[in-house]
């Protein structure tokens, strides 16, 4: 994908049900927003905690299929599953007691990995090897683009003297 296609690309929030707290994936148990406390059903434990509902919405992060962290770093999602496999990227967490991946379990990345995969991926070389060794990659995202395909930035572009945009600032939301 082009990057004025990928920047066109409407944002990927990530998962609605489930979370990423202290490296668990959580999800919603219950609410008392008159305390100020939750429960939260933390699955990779399979038990019940709670917390204070200002502490978990400053330290939850979003949780991303495999699926949307191919689209968030621009690639194809077996292309993911071959770096995983290769040891190149880390796998991700399953939703099942202990973090397991399994046939038919849903497994997630959360976002300081997924901003993670993508210094992965620029440092990687892509096409015919360079006889300088310098590494040649441009078609991964640049972090301001990652960042406003996660929805948490804006992005603002200027036309350069050949004719191509280039982002010259962001700002967050």
């Amino acid at each position: 994908m082009d990057r004025e296609a990928y920047n066109n690309a409407p944002v990927i929030s990530g998962s609605k049900r489930v979370w990423f707290l202290n490296g668990y994936l959580v999800r919603k148990h219950h609410i008392s927003k008159s305390n100020g406390i939750m429960s939260v059903y933390n699955i990779n434990k399979d038990q019940i905690e709670s917390c204070l509902l200002s502490d978990f919405k400053k330290n939850r992060e979003r949780a991303y299929s495999v699926k949307d962290t191919a689209a968030l770093v621009d690639r194809h999602p077996k292309h993911i599953y071959r770096l995983i496999h290769q040891g190149v990227v880390p796998p991700p967490m399953g939703a099942s007691v202990g973090g397991q991946r399994a046939w038919r379990v849903r497994a997630y990345y959360s976002e300081s990995t997924v901003k993670e995969i993508r210094d992965i991926l620029a440092s990687l070389h892509r096409g015919r090897p360079r006889k300088d060794g310098l590494i040649t990659n441009d078609t991964v995202p640049t972090i301001q683009e990652l960042t406003r395909r996660m929805g948490d930035g804006i992005l603002t572009y200027t036309r350069t003297e050949d004719g191509n945009f280039v982002p010259i600032w962001t700002e967050s939301i």
